[in-house]
């Protein structure tokens, strides 16, 4: 049987998923499985293709391309599309400090959160967990998957470093 083939197979069928729960599967050493993948991602950069794979949190999962999303999105209902300003404010500050208290949340934006806080944890872009006697708020793992804001935030930070690198004058080096 094609590896290649297989886990391509299993990587499409799941929502996201781990190499070595793909080894456990199918009883196939975890490096192999990692070569698989790295071939599977290499296969479906080109530009033949609509979709990526990409990792996310250790979990490998099929994505659209970005130039393919405002057609895909017609097809696909969006959940995440009507966050308002103040939200919006909230997960960058969740995306870039990582989960927090609302208390420590407050003092990064310097006001009340609670409101924000419990609309976006109804929505499912937010989830909770207790810390002592109060909650850890961070971004869910279905907001990651569906608007993939960790991988657009880690390309940009990729560009940026790059164009600055490309930027820089070479006497100064």
């Amino acid at each position: 049987m094609n590896l290649k083939a297989l886990v391509e197979a299993i990587v499409f069928a799941s929502r996201g998923i781990t190499p070595e729960r793909i080894s456990k599967i199918t009883g196939r050493d975890v490096d192999e499985i990692k070569k698989a993948l790295e071939e599977i991602k290499n296969d479906f950069s080109s530009e033949d293709h609509g979709v990526e794979l990409a990792e996310i949190d250790g979990y490998f999962r099929f994505y659209t391309k970005p130039a393919y999303s405002d057609y895909v999105s017609k097809i696909t209902r969006r959940r995440f599309d009507k966050l308002s300003d103040s939200q919006l404010e909230v997960v960058a500050i969740l995306l870039v400090n990582g989960p927090l208290t609302r208390t420590e949340l407050d003092s990064f934006r310097g006001r009340d959160s609670s409101a924000i806080l419990s609309s976006l944890h109804k929505m499912g872009v937010v989830r909770r967990k207790r810390k002592g006697r109060s909650y850890l708020y961070e971004l869910s793992k279905s907001f990651k998957e569906v608007t993939m804001i960790e991988e657009t935030l880690k390309r940009v930070l990729e560009d940026s470093l790059k164009e600055e690198s490309d930027n820089q004058d070479p006497s100064q080096t």
